[in-house]
């Protein structure tokens, strides 16, 4: 089997919804709990989260897994790239893919993730995407030809931008439902998640 890693951007500041919104609770368990569960009942060979604050990560979630694994972005004021390019370094450096996950995505369930790792090993593509209504959604999977652009990023330009650089080398996977793709930036998006939970 291939070896893929993950990595969780978690680093981001949740401005918008006025608290953290990575701690907020679904059902007992912090949005990010879901995330990480998610991810590390799939096929994926390690999961590397990126944060802001480790010690109040730790406070909050309670998680621990020998595929589990923090990393402090003392940079993460510079944009969710630098979270991209820490998460990189981070990695087994033996992985053959690595798998974008946002932090704030907490329905992002197992059998999504090991969709796209099994296109990723019955293909060539670059770039294995879930795609929903025509549109292509996080979480992104990259092979390792893309590491040095990926490294390359500035700002708060993720993964998304080198799905329309090379399209030609991107595979789609079509997903028929939209509950993994609803992510949490208001606090209406908040309630919604309450409900699908």
């Amino acid at each position: 089997m291939v070896m893929i890693s993950a990595v969780v951007l978690a680093a981001g500041r949740a401005e918008r919804m006025g608290e953290q919104k990575l701690f907020l609770p679904l059902n007992d368990k912090p949005v990010l709990q879901w995330v990480l569960e998610g991810a590390l009942a799939s096929n994926l060979h390690e999961v590397t989260c990126v944060v802001r604050d480790l010690k109040t990560m730790r406070q909050r979630i309670t998680l621990a897994h020998d595929r589990l694994h923090w990393l402090v972005n003392y940079g993460a004021d510079r944009g969710q790239s630098s979270s991209v390019i820490a998460g990189l370094w981070a990695i087994d450096p033996r992985s053959e893919g690595a798998l974008f996950l946002s932090g704030d995505q907490p329905l992002v369930h197992k059998d999504l993730i090991d969709s796209l790792i099994e296109h990723f090993e019955n293909s060539s593509a670059w770039i294995v995407a879930p795609c929903f209504r025509g549109e292509a959604r996080n979480p992104i999977l990259f092979r390792r030809d893309l590491f040095p652009e990926l490294l390359r990023l500035t700002g708060d330009r993720g993964g998304l931008l080198l799905i329309e650089k090379h399209k030609d080398r991107t595979a789609f996977v079509e997903w028929k439902e939209e509950i993994p793709f609803v992510d949490l930036n208001v606090r209406e998006d908040y309630e919604r998640l309450k409900e699908l939970a």
